[in-house]
């Protein structure tokens, strides 16, 4: 050390400043506890607490918390891992009366089961249910089928499947008028953002003009508009 130079020893002494946890499979919050002694001979206040993001949480007891020297404290920190993936890392800005702490935070989050990555795939890339191993349950059952088999394979499997996905609509109860035009679009443009792809072969699909105007056919028979929400006018009927 340079002659009269003289380093000051930070007043708190955190149990670690930085943690790694493992999150539990189904946990929507991943917990832990940082444990901080003043060291000094003086008071400490801590003042603030400032998480890197919205979605972690750190609390003390009360703010300001005052330290008298030798006092212990605990500070509880709450990190939401809900639709998180592999590695999360977070940060929490400690600020006192002798200066700011800094505490570092990762939480590794457990490997999805198959079908949570295959839904991880579904929504980056609605269209992958027609490619490598997902064409093996949406796809190639379909080859050869028409109206209510072709819905059996290639719609019903998601929609009327008793572990139906959360997003996945049931067809039986939804809230809003339907006729041709409606499930003409669904079945061939899909929509972005969602796990519904496209049917229709010009949009990336597997379905011709003729498959698709007999799952219409069936969907209308099956699945009627909403009472006091009729079809709009011009719709053709049923055939």
């Amino acid at each position: 050390m340079t002659a009269g130079i003289h380093l000051q020893a930070d007043p708190l002494a955190w149990d670690a400043l930085a943690k790694q946890m493992e999150a539990k499979r189904g946990e929507t919050n991943a917990h832990l506890t940082f444990l901080v002694t003043n060291v000094s001979a003086s008071e400490i206040i801590i003042t603030g607490l400032r998480p890197s993001c919205t979605c972690t949480t750190a609390k003390l007891p009360s703010l300001p918390w005052r330290m008298a020297p030798g006092d212990h404290a605990q500070l509880e920190v709450s990190v939401d891992v809900v639709g998180k993936r592999e590695l999360i890392n977070k940060g929490i800005l400690v600020e006192t009366s002798s200066g700011t702490n800094r505490l570092s935070i990762s939480v590794r989050l457990p490997e999805p089961f198959p079908r949570e990555r295959n839904q991880l795939v579904a929504f980056t890339d609605r269209q992958a249910v027609f490619k490598g191993a997902c064409a093996e349950c949406h796809l190639h059952p379909s080859a050869g089928k028409m109206g209510g088999e072709l819905f059996k394979t290639i719609c019903g499997i998601c929609h009327d499947s008793e572990q139906r996905a959360t997003m996945v609509a049931d067809l039986a109860i939804l809230k809003n008028p339907t006729d041709r035009a409606y499930w003409e679009q669904w079945i061939r443009l899909g929509k972005p953002g969602t796990f519904m792809p496209a049917f229709s072969k010009p949009f990336g699909g597997t379905l011709t003009d003729s498959e698709i105007t007999s799952l219409v056919n069936y969907l209308l028979q099956r699945f009627p508009s909403v009472p006091g929400f009729p079809a709009r006018e011009g719709t053709p009927p049923v055939k």
